[in-house]
């Protein structure tokens, strides 16, 4: 069975939507691992769990978030071999300053077929 990681902090994402796409795409959300920093990361490079999503959340759906929050997650999970976009599939930007100015919310996947399904999921659901 595939798991998902999502923040512990539930004003961080977008819980409900979270857990919606997670289903669509055959991961379960029953034992979702809620985590703190970028632990989440890591617990999709080490195979832990298969996704882990942060979708804007409802209360701040504009937020952008600080490159300090994902920057050495990404470098990890694609060493390890997943990929790691925005929800429209772009790569994160790193090069905007301290917030990641071109991106709307972060799909961490554990590899390819997966993150597509997602990407795919995302432009039907959101």
């Amino acid at each position: 069975t595939m798991r998902f990681v999502e923040s512990v902090e539930a004003s961080h994402g977008d819980q409900r939507r979270q857990c919606q796409i997670a289903k669509a795409v055959g991961v379960t959300s029953d034992n979702s691992l809620r985590m703190d920093s970028q632990a989440k990361y890591a617990a999709v490079a080490a195979g832990s769990a298969a996704l882990y999503l942060r979708l804007p959340s409802p209360e701040q759906p504009d937020r952008k978030e600080c490159i300090w929050d994902h920057a050495a997650g990404v470098v990890i999970v694609e060493e390890a071999g997943g990929k790691v976009t925005d929800m429209r599939g772009e790569k994160l930007d790193v090069t905007k300053g301290a917030r990641l100015e071109n991106n709307r919310g972060v799909v961490c996947s554990s590899g390819f077929l997966l993150h597509e399904k997602v990407i795919e999921a995302l432009k039907h659901v959101c």
